[in-house]
C-alpha cells in the first residue's frame, strides 16, 4: 500500500501499532517494524536515561526497519527536565521517528525538528489535532471515544472525528480507536485518512510483554465491558469495566484528589497485578474492540490477516459498485 503516511516513514503498511506503556517492549515493537508496519516503544515505561538507551539498541538488534519511540506528556506527572534528556538520548541513538502524546508538543517539539526527527503527535480532537500542527508535527494521529487508553474528553465516535480531521488538516491524517481487522481499516482509509493506529490488536499477540496474562484477560472482556476512569482530572481512560476500575470511579465520585489517584492509577502498579493474574485489580486498558478479539496470534499473523480482511473488504466494496 502506498500513501502519505507509508512514504513519509518509509514502511509497508499505513499501520502504526500503538504505544502502551510497559506493554509494547522492543520484542512486539520490532516485531511490527518487520512486519510491514511501524512499531512504537513507549520511552517513560523506561525509569533511568540508561535503561532508554539500552532499549533503543535491543530495538537495532531486532530490526533493521523504521521503528519509532513515544513521549507521554501527560501534564499531571511529567517532569519537563526528564522529558528533555530522553529527547537528547533519543537523538544522541538516531532515533528517526518519535510520537509525541499527552499535551501540546510545542514545549518539545523543537529539539525534535531541529534533529530531522519526524514527530507523529497524538490527540482526541481536531482543535488539539490543529494546535499540534501549527507547532510542526509531520503526522497526526485522532483516537476516537472507542480508543482504549486515553480517548480524551470530547469522545467524539473515530469515523466522525477522522472525516472531520482530514476536511480540517493539511498533514497526514492516521485514524486511531476500535480497529482490530481490515475491514476497520478499509473503513477509517474510505475517509481520507492516511493510516491507521491499532493498539488492542497487538495487545493480543504472542509478542507483547505478559502476553500470557493479557491473553487470559482480554478474552473475558466483551465489547460492551469498558469503562471511562479518570474523567475527574480530564483524562479520561478506557479500560475493561472489572472491579477495579469501579473502585476508582467511586474514588473520583467522593471526590479524591490527584494525589490520592496516583498510587492507584500508577502504571507501573498495574503491570505489577496483570503479571500476578490478579486481573480484577487492575486497570486493564482496552478500547472497544477487545470484544471482537478471538484469538492471541504472533504479529506477522496479525498482519496476514489484517491484509487479508482488508483486501476481502476492497472486493466486497467495488462489486458493490459494480452492480
Amino acid at each position: 500500500m502506498k500513501t502519505k503516511v507509508t512514504e513519509m516513514l518509509g514502511i509497508q503498511y499505513p499501520i502504526i501499532q500503538g504505544a502502551m506503556q510497559y506493554i509494547s517492549l522492543a520484542p512486539l515493537a520490532a516485531a511490527v517494524s518487520n512486519a510491514g508496519g511501524l512499531g512504537i516503544v513507549p520511552a517513560m515505561a523506561f525509569d533511568t536515561k540508561e535503561k532508554l538507551r539500552a532499549e533503543i539498541h535491543h530495538m537495532k538488534e531486532l530490526t533493521d526497519k523504521p521503528f519509532g519511540f513515544n513521549i507521554s506528556l501527560v501534564p499531571e506527572v511529567i517532569i519537563p527536565e526528564v522529558i528533555y534528556d530522553y529527547i537528547d538520548v533519543l537523538i544522541d541513538e538516531g532515533v528517526k521517528i518519535v510520537e509525541t502524546s499527552g499535551q501540546r508538543p510545542e514545549k518539545y517539539i523543537t529539539p525534535l525538528k531541529d534533529a530531522g526527527i519526524i514527530v507523529i503527535h497524538k490527540v482526541t480532537s481536531v482543535r488539539h489535532g490543529l494546535a499540534a500542527q501549527k507547532d510542526g508535527a509531520d503526522i497526526i494521529s485522532f483516537v476516537g471515544a472507542e480508543g482504549g487508553g486515553h480517548p480524551g474528553v470530547d469522545l467524539i465516535s473515530g469515523h466522525v472525528l477522522w472525516a472531520e480531521a482530514v476536511d480540517a488538516l493539511d498533514v497526514p491524517v492516521v485514524a486511531a480507536g476500535g480497529m482490530v481487522d481490515g475491514r476497520d481499516i478499509f473503513s477509517a482509509m474510505s475517509l481520507g485518512v492516511d493510516g491507521v493506529l491499532m493498539g488492542t490488536r497487538f495487545l493480543a499477540s504472542k509478542e507483547c510483554n505478559d502476553a500470557d496474562h493479557w491473553e487470559q484477560a482480554i478474552q473475558s472482556i466483551p465489547t460492551n465491558g469498558t469503562v471511562l476512569t479518570m474523567k475527574s482530572i480530564r483524562n479520561a481512560m478506557r479500560v475493561a469495566n472489572n472491579e477495579y476500575a469501579q473502585k476508582i470511579i467511586k474514588m473520583e465520585k467522593e471526590g479524591a484528589s490527584l494525589q490520592e489517584l496516583l498510587p492507584v492509577i500508577s502504571g507501573k502498579r498495574n503491570i505489577e497485578e496483570i503479571r500476578k493474574g490478579n486481573y480484577q485489580n487492575a486497570q486493564l486498558s482496552v478500547g472497544m474492540g477487545v470484544g471482537r478479539i478471538n484469538s492471541v496470534e504472533s504479529v506477522e499473523s496479525i498482519f496476514n490477516s489484517l491484509v487479508e480482511s482488508y483486501t476481502e473488504a476492497s472486493k466486497r466494496m467495488s462489486t458493490l459498485l459494480m452492480k
